[in-house]
């Protein structure tokens, strides 16, 4: 077995109400960065596990996120697995 790391970023689904994200927008506009257009916030996890292989890695990263870490309805998801040094 080898340890592998991914980096997994969670996301509004576009079309959701982002409530912090506009806070911050808010809070960006009043310290005079017009130029920020939009902002999203959303959750960033690292998980390492051990998998056969990166194609094994892969599919446990992706079975953990949407078993438990992304509410589908509302979120989005991208990772990136990568093997532990």
């Amino acid at each position: 077995m080898k340890t592998y790391r991914a980096d997994i970023t969670i996301l509004p689904k576009d079309g959701v109400l982002d409530i912090q994200g506009k806070a911050v927008e808010k809070t960006l506009s009043a310290h005079g960065y017009d130029a920020v257009l939009e902002v999203r916030v959303g959750k960033f996890i690292r998980v390492t596990v051990e998998a056969a292989d990166h194609a094994d890695a892969d599919l446990k990263v992706r079975t953990i996120a949407d078993d438990l870490l992304v509410n589908d309805l509302v979120e989005s998801y991208a990772f990136a697995v990568e093997e532990a040094q």
